[in-house]
């Protein structure tokens, strides 16, 4: 058997007529440019696109199967596409969460019907997630975060240049309140969604930036359960708490899993205090009639999927359309595979691993993994602007990250999960939210389970998590063009070497490097060298800012002073990871050339 390794490089899709000193940019990818057209239904494409395409082709693959080990996943997928047993069950999904919101008489009795359906997914003005307390790393603890709208960010309830998204998002609102019946004239149903964008817009005035939420230092509060319900005493936290329980121990998962809510909230991270305190003020304040439509809006539009097409075609008229570009609906069949990915990506995960992860990919991978961490451990080492004393930190945080290869060792157990082929899509839904809310609530103040991935392996993408300090890569990102097993190095190195790159540098960017090796939320910096990176950073800021996208440059081509340019505080961690990424793989690729060669490895 042939162990000869291919270029991994096709130069036939390079440019014939720029040189790369002149454009390296239109010399790489100028051909493919020219030639690709967007598909009606994205509003991106590129490497990591396609071999989500890919992905997603062999998942629906395996659902097909009849023989199909993952039955949960393909009984989720089916009922999914049965539209028209969907549009027969008209307001079912969501007739109960309707009526009770009706039935409340006052702010107590709303606060109590919110709680309530939190099993089944019912919507709340502040989110909750659990994982790793950055204080104690090894612990997991609930995440209390900002929410309650209905646009991307605050942002959108505030800039001028929004202000068209903002009439579409009432659009919008206005038509799903016609659709659900809920309004007897189109000027009722305007009004009445234009009330809501205030209602809204007032929420947003007590939200965070999407800049300050990058900061983890002021997002970490821990916070006593008393502390929080003095926060929340207007909107009665914990009759919100006690709502949720008793609806939870009426459910078959209270059986299996079994849940004490009141213990759960007894210590908690609040990532924006003074949010929490303005949503309080702001519900004391409120007419009940509006804080019922936002409950009712916000229901209609997180079951779009679970009721007639109608309620999902306006859906994406305004998120998909507006918000994303998209032209057109993604087939029914491609949604589905993503809904499948999103509520029990490992079960099917499972079996995606073993018809397309070899394991000689994987050992490969440690190997190059292993290169660019020891290509890091160079870099710093000769850090001409690091003090010594932050050096030695910042090696002994390299020292302890932890690579994941390819897919979990542990994988997620679904039997509590109820999904059942002669239920509707609906009522699989609610048992999947069921499910994910007993899942995660057993693992509140439990230890973090350090081989639970946050990804799925047919997920093509990568991430840093820096309070396990572990770089994750999953199956499905490990395929050309990034990464070739049989291809030669310098394919390997400039593809998947810097996404392996580019993590590693999450841990050092401005928000990982709050954290030390045992991702734990500690300052290891001398005031010196903090003071210098932080003095290079604002340096990379400004020169993103700088930057307009090219296409929005085209749209304000008679007013450039109007164009909106990109947010470098916004996007300071990932062109941290970029830049570095590149670098790295670069210098580990030379590294390797040593080694062929037999030469001491200096990266020269």
């Amino acid at each position: 058997m042939s162990t000869t390794l291919t270029s991994g490089i096709d130069p036939a899709s390079f440019s014939a007529v720029t040189a790369p000193a002149q454009d390296l940019f239109r010399y790489v990818n100028g051909p493919w440019i020219d030639m690709y057209r967007l598909p009606d239904d994205r509003s991106r494409y590129g490497s990591f696109d396609k071999l989500a395409e890919d992905a997603e082709n062999q998942i629906h693959d395996i659902l097909e199967d009849d023989d199909c080990p993952a039955v949960k996943s393909r009984t989720l997928f089916r009922s999914f596409l049965d539209v028209n047993a969907i549009d027969a069950s008209g307001l079912t999904a969501i007739a109960d969460q309707l009526n009770a919101i009706d039935e409340a008489t006052d702010k107590a009795g709303l606060v109590r019907a919110l709680g309530a359906m939190n099993p089944i997914g019912g919507p709340d003005l502040f989110g909750i997630a659990v994982y790793g307390d950055p204080g104690a790393p090894e612990t997991n603890i609930i995440h209390i975060e900002q929410a309650g709208l209905g646009l991307p960010d605050e942002a959108y309830y505030r800039e001028d240049h929004y202000a068209p998204i903002r009439e579409a998002y009432v659009k919008m609102v206005a038509k799903q309140l016609t659709n659900a019946k809920l309004v007897e004239a189109d000027d009722e149903a305007e009004s009445q969604a234009r009330r809501l964008l205030e209602v809204e817009t007032t929420i947003a005035s007590y939200h965070w930036d999407n800049v300050a939420t990058r900061d983890s230092q002021k997002t970490y509060n821990p916070t006593g359960h008393a502390e929080l319900s003095t926060m929340l005493a207007d909107y009665g936290l914990d009759a919100w708490i006690e709502s949720w329980q008793e609806a939870y121990n009426t459910t078959t998962a209270a059986a299996t899993q079994p849940i004490d809510f009141a213990g759960c909230f007894s210590r908690t991270i609040v990532h924006e205090p003074s949010f929490v305190k303005g949503l309080n003020a702001f519900w004391a304040a409120a007419d009940l009639d509006d804080l019922k439509l936002w409950a009712r809006v916000h229901v209609i539009i997180g079951s779009t999927l679970e009721l007639p097409h109608e309620f999902d075609d306006t859906n994406f008229d305004f998120y998909g359309k507006v918000l994303s570009g998209q032209k057109q609906q993604r087939d029914r069949w491609k949604r589905g595979v993503s809904l499948v990915n999103s509520v029990c990506g490992e079960d099917i995960g499972r079996e995606y691993v073993k018809r397309h992860f070899p394991e000689s990919s994987k050992r490969r991978m440690e190997q190059l993994v292993a290169n660019l961490i020891d290509a890091y451990r160079v870099s710093i080492s000769n850090s001409a602007w690091l003090g010594e004393q932050t050096k030695a930190k910042a090696l002994e945080k390299l020292s302890k990250f932890v690579p994941k290869i390819g897919y979990t060792n542990h994988w997620r157990d679904y039997t509590a999960l109820d999904v059942r082929e002669e239920a509707g899509f609906a009522e699989n839904m609610h048992a999947a939210n069921l499910y994910e809310t007993g899942y995660q609530l057993a693992k509140v103040g439990k230890a973090v389970d350090k081989d639970e991935w946050l990804m799925n392996p047919q997920t093509v993408n990568a991430y840093y998590e820096p309070t396990m300090n572990v770089i994750v890569f999953p199956a499905a990102i490990l395929q050309p063009p990034f990464f070739n097993p049989d291809a030669e190095d310098a394919a390997n190195y400039g593809g998947i070497g810097a996404v392996i790159g580019h993590e590693i540098g999450h841990g050092f960017d401005d928000q990982g490097s709050q954290y030390d090796g045992d991702g734990k939320l500690n300052d290891w910096w001398t005031e010196e060298d903090k003071a210098n990176f932080e003095a290079l950073t604002r340096k990379l800021i400004g020169q993103y800012n700088e930057f307009v996208p090219t296409q929005l440059a085209e749209k304000y081509s008679d007013d450039p002073s109007k164009a909106p340019h990109v947010n470098g505080a916004l996007t300071i961690g990932e062109n941290i990871g970029d830049l570095s990424g590149v670098n790295i793989a670069l210098k580990a690729y030379a590294f390797a050339l040593d080694d062929a060669a037999g030469r001491e490895k200096d990266g020269s």
